[in-house]
């Protein structure tokens, strides 16, 4: 949990509303919350905690050495 006050210097630079910083949390946060949502496929970049969640995830996956 951050508070608002910590990220006012980054959005307001000179009582002036900084879009560019502001733009850039909001696709940082879309990012990380996408991640947090998606089903995982199993690749190094989305990896599954276990075989079983892989298998809930994807149903339609062939059985192989995951």
């Amino acid at each position: 949990y951050f508070p608002l006050f910590s990220f006012q210097h980054l959005i307001y630079s000179s009582n002036h509303l900084n879009s560019t910083a502001v733009w850039a949390l909001l696709d940082t946060l879309s990012q990380e919350l996408q991640a947090l949502v998606e089903h995982p496929n199993g690749t190094k970049t989305n990896p599954a905690t276990t075989c079983k969640e892989l298998l809930l995830a994807h149903p339609s996956l062939p059985d192989g050495t995951w």
